[in-house]
């Protein structure tokens, strides 16, 4: 039984590395050969939205920046009024 467990797991581990081995080799191949128009429209997009809507681009990082922190605090306050609460519970006991 356990020989044919062994077994099943590498036809499966082969099963799902084999097709991604080949779409990952066609993928770098892919970038390997296209990596300079990549490149440009990747530096012709930056350039026309930094330069269009560089202030909102700022802006809506601010803003994520500081919900970002917002959500970590609103986590840590959460965390010691559970920790507070489950303190309590077992001092009443």
């Amino acid at each position: 039984m356990a020989n044919k467990v062994g077994a099943t797991a590498v036809v499966w581990t082969l099963l799902l590395a084999i097709p991604f081995t080949a779409l990952a080799l066609a993928g770098t191949a892919y970038v390997t050969e296209h990596l300079i128009d990549i490149a440009t429209a990747i530096s012709t997009w930056s350039v026309t939205v930094l330069h269009i809507q560089r202030d909102w681009l700022l802006e809506a990082e601010l803003i994520g920046l500081i919900a970002g922190q917002v959500i970590i605090l609103a986590i840590l306050g959460f965390t010691v009024l559970a920790l507070r609460a489950e303190k309590q519970s077992k001092q009443s006991k």
